[in-house]
């Protein structure tokens, strides 16, 4: 029988389920794990990682409580050197928790954190464009001038959606409204963005084709994608897409005809409602996969630098609001440590024979 888990749990006051914290950590509790610590997350952020200090202290396990953006703030304290990483999806989309097959009803991804395996993952990383974005190593200093991301790296549309979504202001007087709000506020004020994508290590179709050194697009987002599901209980996706096969899948949104769009986006989101009851508890199934939308582009490559001829723009990892243009994202060259369920394990497995 394995010995005692001892974890530090950092959560987000703001995050979409923070109510449930409380009845978290009494579960965390009565599974057996000792809670050394339970902080939020503003308390690292003038600090540097923290994953050996951990180790120190005899903390093997690092829960991050919230959603997305609490995720990915979590991978620069654990991915070197730390404990294995562990989710509750106490936020609204918890979009990297889905991707992994974490429950989310809290019992359940307890049950996880207890009796589940441990996986190596993919993460994003994004530097600025004087860093290397080669498959060799990276030096000290041009590592330190990097973030991370596990879930979803974006320009455009999603950097005011996201300005929005995160303000409490926004979340007090709107509540489960304020992503359906804020939504609509952010396309109201966009407009089209031009960009320039180069890309190494193009996989697949898109190889083939690929003959120029740049493309240049006007868009309204585009979205550099590790992790597999977006939109919460939707579970739109990008066919194909893993946390487990070191490419990144990058998606241009360009302005469309919106009667066309949102005929799409309808049918899309009727056939998520339609299938969500067959897929099977733990599984990955995304039945609505968002390369169905007219107006996108998409491509699978081991990096990608973007820039944006007009100046420079804002960049959000994993919802965050962080750096700006030009970007060059590439897969981190160390493999995140995270527990899922051995379900996922099994799946992940097969898929890649």
């Amino acid at each position: 029988m394995p010995g005692k888990r001892h974890a530090i749990v950092i959560h987000s006051p703001h995050s979409g389920r923070a109510p449930q914290l409380e009845e978290a950590l009494k579960l965390l509790q009565e599974a057996g794990i000792e809670l050394v610590r339970v902080e939020p997350i503003t308390s690292l952020n003038e600090l540097p990682p923290q994953g050996a200090t951990w180790l120190a202290q005899g903390i093997d396990l690092a829960i991050a409580a919230g959603g997305d953006g609490l995720v990915g703030g979590m991978i620069r304290h654990v991915i070197k050197t730390g404990p294995r990483l562990a989710i509750l999806p106490l936020g609204t989309a918890n979009d990297t928790a889905r991707s992994l097959a974490i429950p989310q009803d809290l019992a359940g991804a307890v049950e996880v954190i207890v009796a589940g395996q441990e996986a190596a993952v993919d993460v994003g990383m994004a530097l600025p464009t004087a860093a290397s974005s080669s498959a060799s190593g990276l030096s000290d200093e041009e590592e330190a001038g990097s973030d991370y991301f596990c879930h979803t790296l974006t320009i455009g549309l999603n950097v005011e959606f996201a300005r929005l979504a995160t303000s409490s202001e926004m979340r007090e007087r709107f509540g489960a409204m304020t992503y359906p709000v804020a939504a609509l506020e952010a396309l109201r004020a966009h407009e089209p963005l031009e960009v320039v994508l180069k890309f190494e290590g193009l996989s697949g179709p898109a190889s083939a084709r690929q003959s120029e050194d740049e493309l240049r697009y006007q868009v309204l987002q585009v979205a550099v994608i590790n992790a597999p599901v977006f939109g919460g209980p939707l579970q739109l996706s990008i066919p194909g897409a893993s946390v487990t096969d070191h490419l990144l899948d990058i998606v241009a949104v360009q302005g469309p005809d919106w009667k066309e769009i949102a005929a799409a986006i309808g049918q899309l989101f009727a056939g998520s409602e339609g299938t969500q009851g067959e897929a099977s508890a733990g599984t990955t199934r995304h039945p609505a996969e968002l390369t169905t939308l007219p107006g996108l582009h998409h491509w699978r490559a081991s990096s990608v630098t973007i820039s944006t001829p007009a100046g420079p723009c804002e960049v959000t990892l994993d919802g965050e609001v962080k750096g700006q243009t030009p970007i060059t994202v590439r897969i981190a060259p160390e493999p995140l440590q995270v527990l899922v369920p051995a379900s996922w394990q099994a799946q992940t497995a097969e898929a890649g024979r």
